[in-house]
């Protein structure tokens, strides 16, 4: 029998003209979003943080909102990590932004040249409207300095219709000395605005480090020197203090398990300056290691799906945090079309840095990082 989570949500008067979404940190299976009754989304990745958007199913006032949990969950067999755990869901809310709305922020670092103590940093600010009509918006940004001085400020006016999205790109040099690393865990603050008719009506801060992040023969290159790595496995998630005391003892490297996201714990390690071997959630060590047909789901084309959308949503949800220097693709999970395949789509994603996989046996679909 499904577990069903619900609440009552209301939609203000305020919100009119708006766009409402859903959002909800992890489930402990695949899930169903319903509004009001009718089924307005599914997801199979239940360890992501995922957003949905509400606004054509809910009305202005109250409103229920429920979350069914699978049970059996349908992609039990990539998360062998879990034993029959207890239905549950994270933290969950509900927001609302704008019409033309700031969609995502990316971005991207690399040295200029290989004499030259700077990279170049690229913000890219993904605007999208959700309206068929054009509108225009100014979109205004401002990047402070990790001690607190203007680096950056502007503004660019975007008109969007058909529910359209463009890229406002805001390209910075950074000096050697304010570049993130373990050692020197330098962070800027971006400040992004939209305004509309005069009033601004969305306001997004964001935390963003710099640095570049390559493997090269078996030695891991941040900012194009080799860094030396005190690693921690955990089987389990660490908790905050946990850090406060890995650091001390002169650790500077975590190799996180599979299960859901943390971003309080990603935070920390951005903060506090590690460097983080990111698990991707697939895990299919009770299916056995035959590539057979029925055998391991890593070499099954009808999991192709599953594997390329947990892989996508995973990396989308980590991609801006400077401490995850590599992914780990799997966890005990043979080898086979879809690891290929999810490989290939993190590179296409992000061609520098590494993706490994213990279990490849010598295949290509790992990067040589030693650790």
């Amino acid at each position: 029998k499904d577990n069903v989570f619900s609440t009552e949500f209301t939609v203000p008067f305020a919100w009119a003209n708006r766009q409402v979404f859903f959002h909800l940190g992890w489930a402990s299976a695949d899930y169903e979003v319903r509004v009001n009754g009718k089924t307005v989304a599914y997801d199979s990745d239940c360890s992501a943080p995922a957003e949905f958007n509400l606004t054509r199913h809910a009305q202005e006032g109250r409103n229920t909102l429920e979350i069914v949990v699978s049970a059996p969950s349908q992609v039990a067999r990539l998360e062998s990590w879990k034993s029959d755990p207890a239905p549950a869901i994270g933290p969950a809310w509900v927001m609302s932004q704008p019409t033309l709305r700031v969609r995502d922020v990316l971005t991207k670092s690399w040295r200029s040249s290989e004499e030259n103590d700077k990279v170049m940093a690229e913000i890219a600010l993904v605007v999208k409207t959700e309206s068929l009509n054009p509108r225009t918006s100014r979109i205004h940004y401002e990047l402070l300095t990790p001690a607190g001085s203007n680096a950056a400020i502007g503004y660019k006016d975007v008109t969007l219709d058909m529910r359209r999205e463009d890229t406002v790109r805001i390209m910075q040099v950074v000096p050697r000395s304010q570049m993130w690393s373990a050692g020197q865990p330098n962070l800027y603050t971006l400040i992004v605005k939209t305004r509309f008719e005069g009033r601004i009506n969305e306001y997004v801060p964001v935390k963003v480090g710099f640095r570049t992040v390559a493997a090269d023969k078996g030695r891991l290159l941040v900012n194009g020197e080799p860094a030396e790595l005190h690693v921690k496995e955990f089987e389990a998630e660490p908790q905050s203090s946990e850090l406060d005391t890995l650091r001390k003892l002169g650790y500077n490297t975590l190799r996180l398990p599979a299960g859901r996201l943390s971003r309080e714990l990603l935070n920390r390690c951005d903060s506090l300056g590690f460097y983080v071997v990111d698990q991707l959630p697939i895990d299919t060590s009770r299916a056995g290691l035959s590539r057979k047909e029925g055998g391991n789901p890593s070499n099954d084309p009808q999991w192709l799906d599953a594997y390329l959308d947990r892989t996508q949503q995973h990396y989308h949800a980590v991609k801006r945090h400077p401490s995850i220097v590599a992914f780990s693709l799997a966890r005990e999970s043979a080898n086979g079309i879809n690891l290929y395949e999810s490989y290939l789509r993190l590179k296409e994603l992000e061609p520098d840095r590494p993706v490994i996989y213990t279990e490849s046996g010598g295949e290509w679909n790992s990067d040589r990082l030693d650790l």
